[in-house]
Order: C-alpha cells, then sequence, then structure tokens
C-alpha cells in the first residue's frame, strides 16, 4: 500500500494534521498544530474518523505533555511510550576525545539511502525512519543541520553515525542522533553533538533539548556526560488501536 499523503484537519477551532507515522502506510499520527495547546476531544474523535476513513489501522499522537493528552485519552488512547525530555544550556563544556580518521559533513543525495540503513540498526522498527522521515526532521525548525560521521578505513569512507540539529526562536533541538553499532564508543556520537552545539552557538541559540525513551539507559546517560540536565515532566506517545 502506498503511503498517504498528510492531511490538515481544523474541528472546534482547533487545527491537527493527520497522516502516516514515521511514513508507514498503516500507521497514522495525529498532531496538533498549536503549541502546547491541548487538543479536545471532539477534535481528537474528527482526526480519529479521518484516519478510519483513509484505512489506517492504528493510530499514535505526536510526543505530547502530560497537560495535552486528556483528550486523547477521552477518545480511547493509551500511553504507550514515555520519553525523558533534557536540556542543555550551551555553555562550553569540556572538550570531548576525537576521532583521528573521523570527518563531518552534509550527506549527498545518494548518501541518503545509506543514512536511512545506519538509521535502521540503532533503533527498534516503531521509531525508523526513511528518507522522507529524514527530511520531515529537517523541516520540522525554521533551520536545521543534517551531517554525518565518516570513518575512513583502507582508502573507504563509511558513514558510521549522522546527526539533525533544529534551531527555532533561537532554541535548538536535537531531532537525530545515530551512531552505527560497529562504531559506538569511539566517540563519534560527541563529535556529532559538538558539531551542533557549535552550529547553535553561531546563530545564538541560548538552549538546546533532547528527548529519549525512558528505558534507553544508554542514551539517557549519554546525554548526562554531554551536560544536558533532566526536566521533570515527559513526553508521551499515546496509541489507539483501530481494530479494537
Amino acid at each position: 500500500m502506498d503511503t498517504k499523503p498528510s492531511e490538515i484537519i481544523e474541528s472546534c477551532g482547533q487545527h491537527l494534521r493527520v497522516g502516516p507515522w514515521h511514513s508507514s502506510s498503516g500507521l497514522a499520527q495525529i498532531t496538533p498544530l498549536a503549541a502546547f495547546e491541548p487538543l479536545k476531544g471532539k477534535a481528537v474523535q474528527v482526526g480519529i474518523e479521518r484516519a478510519m476513513k483513509s484505512g489506517y489501522r492504528t493510530i499514535y499522537s505526536s510526543a505530547l505533555l502530560e497537560h495535552e493528552i486528556n483528550g486523547f485519552l477521552k477518545c480511547g488512547f493509551t500511553v504507550k511510550e514515555q520519553l525523558h525530555v533534557l536540556r542543555h544550556s550551551l555553555a562550553p563544556t569540556t572538550s570531548q576525545r576525537d576521532v583521528a580518521s573521523i570527518k563531518i559533513r552534509k550527506p549527498t543525495r545518494p548518501e541518503l539511502e545509506q543514512v536511512v540503513h545506519l538509521d535502521k540498526s540503532c533503533f527498534d522498527c516503531f521509531w525508523t525512519m526513511d528518507v522522507v522521515g529524514l527530511r520531515e526532521a529537517v523541516e520540522a525548525t525554521s533551520r536545521a543541520r543534517f551531517r554525518i560521521a565518516l570513518i575512513e578505513e583502507s582508502g573507504t569512507e563509511t558513514i558510521a553515525g549522522y546527526a539533525i540539529t533544529g534551531l527555532g526562536d533561537k532554541r535548538g533541538y536535537l531531532q537525530r542522533l545515530a551512531v552505527d553499532p560497529d562504531y559506538q564508543g569511539n566517540g563519534i556520537a560527541q563529535q556529532l553533538v559538538q558539531d551542533g552545539f557549535g552550529w547553535l552557538r553561531f546563530w545564538r541559540a541560548r538552549e538546546e533539548y533532547v528527548n529519549t525513551q525512558t528505558k534507553n539507559e544508554r542514551a539517557f546517560n549519554f546525554y548526562l556526560k554531554m551536560g544536558f540536565t533532566l526536566l521533570p515532566e515527559r513526553l508521551n506517545i499515546l496509541e489507539l488501536n483501530l481494530g479494537a
């Protein structure tokens, strides 16, 4: 089945987007379009009905704060995943160790498929992205920096990791960070994050945010080591199985 296009819907004076979850053909996502404004149950229900007509079998919410989920809960959604939210002040941190043969640059268009392959090796299927998903992550903020980390071995360059950093309203967002399991533990993730720090400081951002699954202790501890601090409120991704 082909991936369906996203639709913008208005209901009860509120706007929401109904579209594929990470470009999946059978999984939908409902996203409120007004930041920090909770969707009413009636608006969520309209989104559900539109997803059903489009043939989706399961719907997920975008990542929502605690005060934003009541309208979804009233319509039968349950919490699928919880995410830690961490913040970095962008103050200079202790320099990280370098990888001598690493090169960081913007990917070419043909390299995007290699990035997708790397992404699938780093995340379970619920979180993986295709090329469309990568582009959506880049376009999610007014400015973005998409960089790959290249390792040279025997005269051949291999994509060992990548990062997408966004900027909006003087706030930075680490949208995506992944390092090939074969190259983890070599300081590649640190250099990608530091590259993003430098870019955000250039644009005079005041802070950077990142979220990670509450059960992903390795990623959580890595961000703490990079100078991020944990914020008290978590993000929630909710799920509704239309087959039920």
